[in-house]
């Protein structure tokens, strides 16, 4: 009897051995993958679960707190600077480099003499006297004029601050400047006309008053009296 195997049956063996090997080796790692029986939890144990299965309930329900960031400041797209403050103007001077008031001084620049009259506004007997100072200083070529009241404190103030020697202005009072500044003739009290354009025309070459000196006033006009007609005392015979 031949006992040779045959080539294809050794194949077909193989083949039979190679899956029989391949089903034990899957078996095997089937019976590795499936659980093994656990032993039976304690109470605890459960209610142990039951707590950490709740809270990670609660903790995956609630919705996380995120702080909000910060919103950058934007600045506006058309910004107006506020309006600047305009500078308060400063008050005009009321007196001249040499200490007369601005009007003075602006006056002797126009003449080489001129004749100021202090008055009392509501005095009658200081408007004579100034109309007559003005008189007299338009009888004189190269004489200005300009009239003081003593209520007007811008320009008496720094007038009496400037008089030499210091006192008060007379009211009446003339006084008599030479430019470019200088006082040389005070008279306090009424002065005439006549005397005015006198004490005008000698200040061309009069020397400066230093001292208080006063000349003497002339007296005012004296009211004309009033004449009274007398009666028709004529008889018819």
């Amino acid at each position: 009897m031949d006992l040779t195997v045959s080539r294809p049956v050794k194949i077909l063996a193989l083949i039979l051995v190679i899956a029989g090997v391949g089903g034990i080796a899957s078996m095997s790692m089937l019976g590795k993958s499936s659980p093994a029986s656990a032993p039976p939890l304690s109470v605890t144990q459960i209610r142990a679960r039951a707590h950490s299965s709740t809270s990670t309930t609660r903790t995956a329900s609630t919705p996380a707190r995120t702080t909000p960031a910060k919103a950058k400041a934007v600045a506006p797209a058309h910004v107006h600077a506020a309006p600047k403050a305009k500078p308060k103007p400063k008050p005009a001077p009321v007196t001249a480099a040499n200490g007369l008031p601005l009007i003075l001084d602006d006056a002797l620049r126009a003449h080489r003499v001129v004749v100021v009259s202090v008055f009392d506004p509501q005095s009658q007997t200081d408007a004579i006297s100034y109309a007559e100072a003005r008189a007299g200083a338009g009888d004189v070529s190269l004489t200005g004029f300009l009239g003081v009241s003593v209520l007007d404190d811008s320009v008496a103030g720094p007038l009496t601050a400037a008089l030499p020697g210091g006192g008060l202005l007379a009211v009446p009072g003339l006084l008599i400047y030479r430019r470019p500044g200088t006082l040389v003739e005070r008279v306090d009290g009424f002065v005439d006309r006549d005397a005015v354009a006198q004490l005008a025309l000698a200040a061309l070459t009069a020397p400066p008053v230093t001292a208080p000196v006063v000349t003497t006033p002339v007296a005012p006009p004296a009211p004309a009296p009033v004449v009274t007609p007398p009666a028709d005392t004529t008889t018819t015979p």
